[in-house]
C-alpha cells in the first residue's frame, strides 16, 4: 500500500509547486549563479515526471519504490512533501492517515473509475486540483 501511495504522490503531488528564497549566492553544477535573495520555484509536478529520473515517467508503477529500485536515485528526485530543512513536518502523519483511510475504504468497497483519465484537466493553485470533479464508483464488497 505504501508503494501505491508514494507512486500516486509522485504522479499527483498534493502541492505541485514550492518556492524558496536563496539565502546566499548559489553556484549551480552548470556554472550559473543564483543571486542571494532570489526566489526559486520548484515545479514538483514536472520534477516527478522527468525521464532523466524516472523510467517511463507517466506510467503508474508502485514497484519504483521497492528498496532495490530506490538505490542510486537522486535524493531530490522525489519530494512530494518538499525536502531538506523546510520539508513538511506532518509527512509521517499524512502517510499514516492515508493508509488508515485507504484501508477502511478498500476493506469495504471496490473502487471503479467513472471519470476517464484523459478527461482530467489539472490546474495549479496552492494545491494541485482538477478543473472538474473526479468521479469514482464505490461498489460494496461482499
Amino acid at each position: 500500500m505504501e508503494r501505491c501511495i508514494k507512486e500516486s504522490l509522485r504522479l499527483y503531488p498534493s502541492v505541485g509547486l514550492i518556492g524558496r528564497e536563496v539565502g546566499e549566492n548559489l553556484q549551480t553544477k552548470t556554472g550559473y549563479t543564483i543571486p542571494k535573495d532570489c526566489n526559486v520555484h520548484i515545479f514538483i509536478f514536472d520534477l516527478h515526471r522527468r525521464p532523466e529520473f524516472w523510467e517511463d515517467p507517466l506510467k503508474f508503477d508502485p514497484d519504483r519504490f521497492l528498496p532495490e529500485n530506490c538505490t542510486g536515485r537522486h535524493p531530490f528526485a522525489y519530494i512530494p512533501f518538499s525536502a531538506g530543512h523546510r520539508n513538511c513536518i506532518g509527512q509521517k502523519f499524512a502517510m499514516l492517515e492515508m493508509k488508515s483511510v485507504y484501508c477502511g475504504i478498500l476493506r469495504n468497497f471496490k473502487l471503479e473509475p467513472i471519470t476517464k483519465p484523459e478527461d482530467i484537466v489539472f490546474k495549479t493553485d496552492l494545491v494541485l486540483r482538477t478543473e472538474n470533479e473526479i468521479r469514482v464508483k464505490f461498489v460494496p464488497r461482499k
